[in-house]
């Protein structure tokens, strides 16, 4: 199993690192531009900033959320009497993703509702 998990994972560290180290020069290039044709720093530093209900960052919580609660899962299930390939295994870490499932509606309807009380303030 470890021989299977470790190139995916090197596989999607890498991509992450790829588009991380692209978007970071691009941002700054688009900087670069705006300052020279005359914009002021403030500008151009909201130009490329992410905007208040961006939903990559909903996304991330999202997945943060539920990945995390499924790892927790598998965790627990190193340390049950039982086999990990037995149903009752596969059943905790649905129970699990669920859970991280639910803790995102929480966490986005507080954001939500963060988000309109700025509005209305």
């Amino acid at each position: 199993m470890v021989e299977t998990i470790v190139p995916i994972a090197l596989f999607v560290s890498l991509a992450f690192v790829v588009v991380a180290v692209t978007r970071v020069i691009s941002e700054g290039h688009t900087r670069r531009q705006l300052i020279q044709s005359g914009a002021t720093p403030e500008l151009a530093r909201a130009v490329t900033a992410a905007p208040d209900g961006d939903a990559g960052l909903r996304t991330a919580l999202q997945f943060g959320l539920v990945i995390g609660a499924i790892g927790i899962a598998l965790i627990v299930v190193q340390f049950l009497p039982y086999r990990p390939d037995e149903p009752i295994s596969i059943g905790l870490v649905l129970v699990f993703a669920a859970l991280g499932f639910l803790a995102y509606y929480g966490a986005g309807r507080r954001l939500a509702r963060q988000g309109r009380a700025e509005l209305a303030s």
